[in-house]
């Protein structure tokens, strides 16, 4: 019976260190543990990873649902310039001033700016100057770039896409993480 006490003891014990150890290593990445600022070790990360949440994570799978978010934003953005604008000249393609998208898109959404930011970061959407503003920009025409059957098909394939990134995730435990 005595060998069969030690060896739980043992367990406890070795359990404990790991722990402890575990919890050591977390206080040393963990920036709020520190007084000084120096005493932080220096973090390296792939470049890949930098800036990204830690694969896995509820921090990954709440970034892809608001990157699924964004796409739908963009999508409603582009079909409302396919449904209201008029065809450009030059390419055919839908053009609408600013100041008429932001009436028609004020009722939907108060992102408008940042939307049309985002989209023309992708490639959907183009327009003059750094960014808009209401009044002064009104007149400035905003254009898809490319027909609204294809970029509705590109982004509906991208929103699939990452839908298809967060459901293959396993199901976070319900023990709360340190993200």
């Amino acid at each position: 019976m005595a060998a069969n006490q030690d060896s739980s003891v043992s367990s406890r014990i070795t359990l404990f260190n790991q722990q402890a150890e575990d919890h050591q290593n977390w206080m040393m990445i963990n920036p709020f543990a520190h007084y000084n600022v120096s005493e932080m070790p220096k973090r390296s990360f792939p470049l890949e990873e930098y800036g990204r949440a830690p694969a896995g994570s509820l921090s990954e799978q709440r970034s892809l649902e608001a990157n699924v978010r964004v796409l739908e934003e963009i999508l409603q953005l582009c079909g409302m310039l396919e449904k209201s604008g008029h065809d450009d000249p030059e390419n055919g393609l839908k053009i609408l001033a600013f100041g008429p998208l932001f009436n028609l898109y004020n009722d939907i959404s108060d992102k408008l700016l940042a939307t049309l930011l985002c989209a023309r970061r992708h490639g959907f959407v183009d327009f003059s100057g750094e960014t808009l503003f209401q009044g002064r920009d009104d007149s400035v025409p905003v254009r898809l770039l490319r027909p609204f059957e294809e970029l509705q098909a590109e982004i509906l394939s991208k929103v699939a896409d990452l839908r298809c990134v967060f459901t293959e995730k396993p199901e976070e435990p319900a023990v709360l993480r340190q993200d």
